[in-house]
């Protein structure tokens, strides 16, 4: 990089770690990534209108592998996956329904795996 040092990409869970996806402003086809061997930059090219543009930044693809929010990601609709294996028997404690779905999921720290159960009635979850 000309200039000065490369700049770093750190993670404080902004938009910014997110995957870039440009649009041409000219005729609204995705913007690809392309590098100007001759100033060893990286360019924005539109492969549709052969537009190029200068990228505001050297980021190309971001793949975080560090799940995000924990539980926060089994919705509502989790209960009426199929593939979720059901328990009977186990009462709700919000609506005392007695059927629910469960799966792993990752705690913080060094907990490790714990279960998780789904109420199938109302999509409270609790933790065994």
């Amino acid at each position: 990089m000309q200039g000065g040092p490369a700049r770093l990409i750190t993670d404080n869970g902004s938009a910014s770690r997110q995957t870039p996806f440009w649009i041409c402003p000219e005729c609204g086809n995705m913007l690809h990534p392309k590098e100007d061997k001759a100033s060893r930059t990286l360019k924005r090219e539109c492969r549709h209108c052969m537009r190029l543009d200068d990228a505001d930044s050297n980021l190309v693809h971001v793949n975080d592998m560090r799940p995000e929010g924990g539980l926060s990601e089994a919705g509502a609709d989790t209960v009426a996956d199929p593939t979720l294996p059901r328990a009977s028997g186990t009462e709700c404690n919000s609506c005392g329904h007695t059927e629910a779905v469960f799966f792993q999921a990752p705690m913080k720290s060094d907990e490790g795996m714990k279960l998780i159960f789904m109420c199938t009635k109302c999509a409270y979850r609790w933790k065994q």
